[in-house]
């Protein structure tokens, strides 16, 4: 296998719905002897593409793939073009605005604009976190066709991550189509115990499901009347980001 093959072969092995794959599976998979592998592997993460997981001797798709993502949708500059709308919804809700990429399977955070309040959410830009649990990424999620959903279901394990968390695919597949109808998806406690958050993706023509963009605060903050005022915020902040993703 040529060199250009087993590097492109490589980083597609992590489009198959795995986050995290080690030497092994890459080798079997390619039928590659694990050596090549390693030193293609040990390239990719010099570069960015890839990184190593932190809690495996695995690797995952690195921040660079963010970029190739981005472009492959045409939306190179997403988070340039976001941050004004970003900027709106801080200042109508007071809460702290996010903006998350899909890579692979799971959503990346690409930027915040703080809330105004003492007390208020921060994200880790670059953080990663799988899409079933949370409004961000169940609002990406709700972008994906009928067969990407099936096939995301098929590969994915949806682990808790706290009480309130979704767990149940027959359950999912209703909440997203909950989603759907509203314009947005709302999350209590689903991801991060302590927090609530709104959000509404955007899906850009044939490059599929690009991201989401969040309002998130403290649960105690997001009752019944705050998520429905935030959702209508965010989902009209989202169509507006989307209308200048398509022009």
């Amino acid at each position: 296998m040529k060199s250009v093959d087993r590097v492109s072969g490589v980083l597609l092995a992590f489009t198959g719905g795995h986050l995290v794959l080690g030497v092994t599976d890459i080798a079997r998979e390619l039928d590659l002897p694990k050596s090549a592998v390693h030193r293609t592997l040990s390239a990719l993460v010099a570069t960015g593409l890839l990184t190593r997981d932190g809690d495996t001797s695995g690797y995952r798709l690195g921040p660079r793939a963010v970029d190739l993502g981005l472009a492959a949708g045409g939306s190179p500059d997403l988070l340039a073009r976001a941050l004004p709308f970003l900027q709106g919804l801080r200042d109508e809700s007071g809460e702290t605005a996010t903006l998350s990429a899909l890579i692979g399977v799971e959503r990346v955070y690409l930027g915040q604009v703080e809330g105004a309040q003492d007390v208020r959410m921060t994200i880790e830009v670059g953080a990663r976190a799988v899409l079933h649990a949370g409004a961000s990424g169940r609002a990406i999620l709700a972008q994906f066709t009928a067969p990407e959903l099936e096939s995301y279901l098929a590969r994915t394990t949806l682990t808790p991550l706290t009480e309130g968390t979704i767990t149940d695919g027959t359950r999912l597949r209703r909440v997203l189509q909950e989603v759907r109808e509203r314009g947005y998806a709302a999350s209590r406690g689903e991801r991060d115990a302590s927090a609530g958050a709104v959000a509404a993706g955007f899906r850009v023509g044939v490059a599929g499901p690009i991201g989401s963009m969040s309002i998130c605060g403290p649960l105690q903050r997001f009752n019944g009347a705050a998520v429905a005022t935030y959702g209508g915020l965010v989902a009209a902040a989202a169509a507006r980001l989307l209308a200048q993703l398509v022009t």
